[in-house]
């Protein structure tokens, strides 16, 4: 894989995500529906938060740092939609926006060898930061993509 195949990759995860979510009335984002506690809103904010993360993660790798370990996922998902709960809706998709195409900045902006070198990072054990980059967008989105559209089948 190189930087254009990413991209690339990352573009078809997004284009999926925005189809669905385009089906969605924005004045009935802010329901409460998934997982019991989340609306459409808090999922575009998580989505948001782990796009911001990922790009963060890099920069403290770049810098020759290693970042703090996670405690527990649920709670920093959990707290990642409390966080964002006062903000209104067009904060929030601005928010994700802008994260998502930090990170679409940072591949064109990384050597190769910071993306495909399963070595070049020790903190990732092995594995190319381009794999995470892919699992916090398209695999993130395509987690999720059912349950928006479950969500919509429940909400018409």
């Amino acid at each position: 894989m190189n930087k254009s195949e990413l991209i690339k990759k990352i573009s078809e995860g997004r284009s999926s995500l925005e189809i669905c979510s385009a089906r969605i009335d924005p004045g009935k984002m802010e329901l409460i529906i998934l997982h019991g506690e989340w609306s459409i809103k808090d999922m575009i904010g998580h989505l948001g938060f782990w796009e911001d993360r990922i790009a963060l993660l890099f920069e403290i790798l770049k810098s020759g740092n290693a970042p703090e370990p996670m405690e527990n996922m649920d709670q920093v998902n959990q707290q990642s939609v409390i966080d964002f709960h006062d903000k209104s809706l067009s904060e929030i998709v601005n928010f994700e926006k802008a994260a998502y195409l930090q990170l679409l900045n940072l591949i064109n902006n990384s050597s190769e060898i910071e993306l495909f070198d399963p070595n070049h990072f020790q903190w990732t054990e092995g594995r190319q930061f381009a794999e995470i980059i892919l699992d916090n967008t398209t695999g993130h989105y395509e987690e999720h993509i059912p349950e928006i559209t479950a969500w919509e089948k429940r909400i018409a």
